[in-house]
């Protein structure tokens, strides 16, 4: 009997696979072959969540049925969810604006999926997550990557932002603080971003990718939604996702909040609906925990401080190393620029060339800097203790200047 391979289609065909997952599976691979491995790709913190996310998803455990979940989520979490974004952003959500889904990454491919029109563009700056433009393609719009190199601190300015803005724009993305530079836009910048958003009203949307917004140094984060008050054409213009990943420890748990229009919201509910359901029942008792508790957001500054602590060994290893940078405003990655080692004619052919020497080398893990459209860059976390911090950044420093 003849065969025919199955094919895989055009969309499938586009997306590249994640680097930073790919990275991190090499790593294990050579933990479980006995190497010693410093971590510094994890996107991760390596603290356990609040104490009582465990307690409360334990005593449920044992009392109620674990049944399926509402498609948009069980409702006390999506009020509770909707009452803290409506505090901190100073605006009024309801239930019906919150879809529960399984974790940030799934808000924003569903949104995507139901809001992109093939050849729809979504505007996005360098460095960006790794994910953000395949999404985009998976969901058959174009990404507008727009270059905002370590001179312009990593920011986008609004005369880039009104060059790349087009007839066919229906997003600006703005995750603040960023994966992978962790730098943050102050309210005056957001205010000056949307200011050029608005010239294009009502066809472009802003995006608030804010799963780092509870991870700062320093100085507060921005609310976007607070920056763009009173600018008409994008004040209600917004779409926020958000969830408990990262500010609680919980990436496992697999949580995530989209915040947008009520009939955006429905599409997505649809849309999910016919795919994954809701999130898992148990992971939505754990995050209702985790927001509501009080005792939880004590956990939460805790683990802030010794971040906070991480990111100064980090920085100071980085420079001894050699490396250029902008120090992180949020998050819990930095992004050196090692453009000097990589390129034709240097030590290094490429920032892959670099970060793969450093891993099967000297057993350091990190990111390229091409995964997230800044060559010659390497993305480090310091989610990993202090002393791993230290110790790995002087075989850096070791290997990249002796």
């Amino acid at each position: 009997m003849t065969t025919h391979p199955l094919e895989i289609n055009s969309r499938a065909r586009a997306v590249k696979p994640s680097a930073t997952l790919a990275i991190s599976a090499r790593a294990q691979e050579l933990r479980a072959a006995g190497r010693k491995v410093f971590n510094f790709s994890a996107g991760q913190p390596d603290f356990p969540p609040p104490a009582a996310v465990a307690a409360a998803v334990t005593e449920l455990l044992a009392g109620a049925p674990v049944g399926y979940a509402p498609v948009p989520g069980i409702p006390a979490l999506r009020d509770a969810a909707a009452a803290e974004l409506s505090a901190y952003h100073g605006i009024e959500l309801a239930r019906a604006n919150l879809i529960v889904s399984c974790g940030a990454k799934h808000s924003l491919a569903n949104l995507f999926m139901v809001t992109l029109e093939p050849g729809d563009e979504v505007v996005m700056a360098t460095p960006y997550w790794v994910s953000y433009p395949e999404m985009v393609r998976l969901a058959g719009g174009t990404p507008k990557i727009v270059e905002c190199p370590r001179t312009q601190g990593f920011k986008l300015s609004p005369d880039q932002l009104r060059e790349a803005v087009g007839p066919k724009t229906k997003f600006l993305i703005l995750n603040s603080p960023s994966n992978p530079a962790g730098v943050a836009y102050s309210e005056a910048e957001l205010r000056a971003l949307a200011g050029v958003l608005a010239e294009h009203a009502p066809q472009t949307w802003l995006l608030a990718d804010d799963i780092y917004r509870k991870l700062t140094y320093g100085k507060p984060h921005a609310s976007v939604v607070k920056a763009c008050k009173g600018i008409a054409g994008i004040e209600d213009q917004i779409v926020l996702v958000d969830g408990v990943s990262k500010s609680h420890a919980m990436t496992g748990w697999r949580i995530g909040f989209l915040a947008a229009p009520i009939e955006v919201a429905k599409a997505v509910s649809a849309f999910q609906g016919q795919t994954t359901s809701g999130a898992s029942t148990p992971a939505q008792w754990a995050a209702l925990a985790a927001i509501t508790n009080e005792a939880s957001n004590a956990e939460v500054a805790k683990m802030l401080e010794k971040f906070a602590v991480r990111r100064e060994a980090m920085l100071a290893g980085l420079r001894a190393a050699g490396a250029e940078l902008v120090e992180p405003d949020g998050a819990f990655y930095v992004f050196p620029d090692f453009s000097k080692l990589c390129g034709q004619g240097k030590r290094f052919a490429t920032d892959l060339e670099l970060a793969t020497f450093l891993l099967e080398d000297k057993g350091l893990a990190t990111v390229p800097g091409s995964a997230f459209g800044a060559p010659g860059h390497l993305r480090l976390s310091f989610a990993c203790s202090k002393e791993d911090i230290e110790e790995g950044t002087a075989l850096m420093r070791e290997a990249l200047v002796g």
